[in-house]
């Protein structure tokens, strides 16, 4: 006999992920996560891909920086690549000619994909490398300041 996963209540979810209940319902608000189930009562219950959906949110939020709408996107062009990425190992054992040209559109959009989430990194490290060399160059100021004064 199997035992069904144990899915959160939404303050134990919270809890887990150090946001607020509000922070949960708001997300869900957005379209950026999804509690998997509900009780008969409306009650939100969270399973582990659930924990780990959001996870990635405040990843995204936290370590890069992104916005909600610029997570959303991200997340949404994700899903597509998870889709496309599928959709090219159903054709994968095809040795049909239109087989191999769907793998090629799918490539073909993977590729686009890819490349703009990598453009949307670059745009947040290149801002993030600015923002360090600034605060570097200011204490190397109050260093050479403090050596004056010496």
């Amino acid at each position: 006999m199997s035992v069904a996963p144990v899915a959160l209540r939404i303050s134990d979810a919270a809890a887990r992920s150090g946001v607020s209940t509000r922070t949960l319902r708001y997300y869900e608000e957005l379209g950026l996560i999804s509690p998997s189930s509900y009780t008969p009562g409306g009650e939100r219950r969270y399973s582990q891909s659930d924990l780990q959906e959001l996870d990635r949110v405040l990843e995204l939020r936290d370590v890069l920086g992104m916005n909600l709408d610029e997570i959303k996107e991200f997340l949404s062009s994700e899903r597509r690549l998870d889709e496309l990425r599928s959709a090219y190992k159903a054709k994968k054992d095809s040795p049909t000619s239109a087989a191999r040209a769907q793998q090629r559109s799918i490539l073909e959009e993977i590729l686009v994909l890819n490349e703009s989430l990598a453009g949307q990194l670059e745009v947040k490290l290149a801002r993030m490398e600015a923002f360090r060399a600034n605060l570097v160059s200011k204490a190397r100021r109050c260093r050479e300041l403090l050596r004056e004064l010496e």
